[in-house]
């Protein structure tokens, strides 16, 4: 497989910036040959794959803004991951990967081996369901016997998946949070949802005090998850790589859907003369 490849990083309602990427490209008659998506990156690749329109995505996610399909306030787990199918059902239902439009790639990780697996072929609920399995959030999806969870627990933008591919131009779209963006001390719980928890619970008011041990501990993960992917970025950079400013939005707040397609459009609008001119060049990785 050769052409174009988009990949679409995974981040929660910070991925909502791939509806404004591809309502831009939608407008520009940009195409691509292949999409690789991780997590919420998956999920919009899959609904574009299908043949939705950006814009119609966009209007979908603005009806579910009030009652949020990753409410954590659904009683379980499995409850939680119910909702998100039905939610995927009214796009999606009954469709295999073969009867996509584009072809797409969805990256999960196999919990027990503890690796990175494409999938791209077989029934595409299921596969979306795993690849947007966050831990604590949803429980890991069996498909043939193998329990998959977020493709994100190991890395959110799967660039080196194009690669394997002979993508000949790879135009990727990072929504992970840097690393330098985030108050260091932060709890999980606020860096998720998207606001602080009340009187101060887990995380002390000054950056130069003890921190809490859960934020102690976010934070490690946090360093070790942003060294993966840097690492990725440099061993398998991609020809375009667009940023959208959507640091400030926890991955499970879907509070604000606007604010993260208006990023979108931006960041697709600021690089186009970038991506017309690979688009024209002969590129090889």
């Amino acid at each position: 497989m050769s052409g174009v490849a988009l990949v679409l990083g995974g981040g929660g309602s910070r991925g909502i910036a791939h509806i404004g990427v591809l309502e831009v490209f939608r407008r520009e008659g940009i195409q691509v040959d292949m999409i690789i998506g991780t997590s919420m990156g998956a999920i919009v690749g899959a609904l574009f794959a299908a043949g939705m329109e950006p814009r119609l995505m966009a209007e979908k996610f603005m009806e579910m803004q009030s009652n949020s399909i990753f409410s954590m306030s659904i009683f379980s787990a499995r409850s939680r991951q119910r909702d998100v199918q039905k939610q995927l059902e009214r796009g999606l239902k009954g469709l295999q990967f073969a009867d996509l439009h584009v072809p797409l790639t969805v990256m999960a990780v196999d919990v027990l081996h503890g690796v990175e697996v494409p999938l791209r072929e077989g029934p595409l609920i299921p596969a979306l369901l795993a690849s947007s399995a966050v831990p604590a959030v949803f429980p890991p999806v069996e498909i043939n016997g193998i329990q998959y969870a977020d493709g994100g627990i190991i890395d959110s933008l799967a660039t080196n998946v194009a690669y394997a591919l002979d993508a000949s131009k790879i135009i990727a779209v990072d929504v992970y949070p840097p690393l330098e963006k985030d108050d260091p001390w932060i709890d999980p719980v606020s860096a998720t949802m998207g606001f602080q928890l009340p009187f101060n619970l887990l995380v002390p008011n000054e950056w130069n005090r003890v921190p809490s041990m859960m934020a102690s501990m976010w934070r490690s993960f946090r360093i070790m998850a942003w060294h993966v992917h840097e690492e990725r970025l440099r061993t398998y950079p991609p020809h375009v790589l667009l940023r959208p400013t959507v640091s400030g939005y926890g991955s499970l707040d879907f509070t604000d859907v606007e604010g993260p397609l208006v990023a979108g459009r931006k960041v697709a609008e600021d690089h186009l003369e970038e991506i017309f001119a690979i688009l024209r060049t002969d590129v090889h990785n």
